[in-house]
């Protein structure tokens, strides 16, 4: 199976339209680290450095930008952007953009409090009491916090969050006691927990459940069908050759599947 796997890779590379190998993709996200951090950097993301572990051996080069989120996904849908990192399947569904099978990891929504906040956070209605919330501008939380995030009775409380970084600026937020809460996933926060020195002033609540993100394709893309499947097919290998874990503990992770 390992070897029919590298076969079908090279078979899809070298199958390509002529052209690939010279284009550049322009990749684009907002920084979440450790999904996606630092352009240019040791450390720009695991998502990145999956890409380039995939496209790279077939001559497919991208540049990397830093975006806003929902300017990612509007820019991806027209076309401007050619790949989106990383998106969940409804966001996907919504701007028409292409993923595969291969998920990029399982994120949660996670509810962040100050330390002497002592509230178990398991639904969204253990967010009533508070009066501000910080959110991301873009982002797609679970259904039930969606809907707790569009009662009218709850628009006062939100503090939505726009640009590039909106995690980091969130945190620092709770960290000043100018928010009562923050919804993030707790791989995000724990980075910036750690980057920033916030142990003693931010504490988790609890978490919802996960959901599947994926590398999104701009339906403009005349190869993006294939490059969807190069990507796929190239997850596989590197799980299977050990690749993918050595990646992940750069970040200080473990395999989400």
């Amino acid at each position: 199976m390992f070897r029919s796997h590298i076969f079908c890779l090279f078979f899809l590379i070298f199958s390509l339209p002529t052209h690939a190998g010279e284009q550049e993709l322009i990749v684009q996200g907002d920084l979440w680290c450790p999904y996606t951090c630092e352009p240019e950097s040791a450390e720009p993301g695991y998502v990145i450095e999956l890409m380039h572990a995939i496209f790279d051996r077939g001559g497919i080069k991208f540049k990397y930008e830093t975006v806003p989120w929902n300017r990612t996904l509007l820019q991806t849908r027209d076309g401007k952007a050619s790949i989106a990192v990383v998106a969940t399947q409804p966001e996907a569904e919504q701007y028409g953009l292409l993923i595969g099978a291969a998920a990029v990891g399982n994120p949660s929504d996670c509810l962040y409090v100050a330390p002497s906040n002592k509230l178990k956070y398991s639904k969204a209605d253990d967010l009533n009491g508070f009066k501000a919330l910080g959110v991301a501008a873009g982002y797609t939380y679970a259904d039930d916090v969606n809907a707790w995030l569009s009662r009218p009775e709850n628009k006062n409380k939100i503090q939505m969050q726009t640009g590039d970084n909106p995690a980091e600026r969130n945190a620092k937020n709770l960290a000043l006691g100018r928010l009562d809460g923050v919804i993030e996933d707790e791989q995000v926060m724990q980075h910036i927990i750690v980057k920033f020195g916030l142990q003693h002033k931010l504490a988790l609540a609890g978490c919802g459940k996960q959901t599947p993100v994926f590398v999104a394709f701009s339906p403009k893309l005349k190869n993006a069908h294939a490059l969807v499947k190069m990507f796929d097919d190239g997850l596989i290998e590197l799980r299977q050759n050990k690749q993918l874990a050595k990646i992940l503990g750069k970040y200080g992770l473990s395999d989400w599947k």
